[in-house]
């Protein structure tokens, strides 16, 4: 009986294990992709202002809803530096 609990226990601690290393890379995966997206949005920027001498920002080229709910700021990124408030 104390043989089959300490397997049982070593399964689910495994399982445990499992399931975190899961969550790490799907927050990890999810994170990479709302950057990428985030520096594909800078560089088509700076492209058209290379293109257009005088042209108004426009909202659409204003930082994504993920990266502005995280608390990424336009500044942080422009450094390549990123923070989270």
């Amino acid at each position: 009986m104390r043989l089959q609990d300490q397997q049982l226990a070593r399964q689910l601690m495994r399982l445990r294990s499992d399931i975190n290393k899961l969550k790490i890379e799907q927050t990890c995966h999810l994170h990479r992709r709302m950057l990428n997206d985030a520096t594909y949005e800078l560089e088509e920027r700076d492209e058209l202002s290379d293109l257009l001498c005088d042209f108004p920002m426009m909202s659409s080229f204003g930082l994504s809803t993920p990266l502005k709910l995280i608390g990424v700021t336009k500044m942080n990124i422009n450094s390549r530096r990123f923070s989270l408030c």
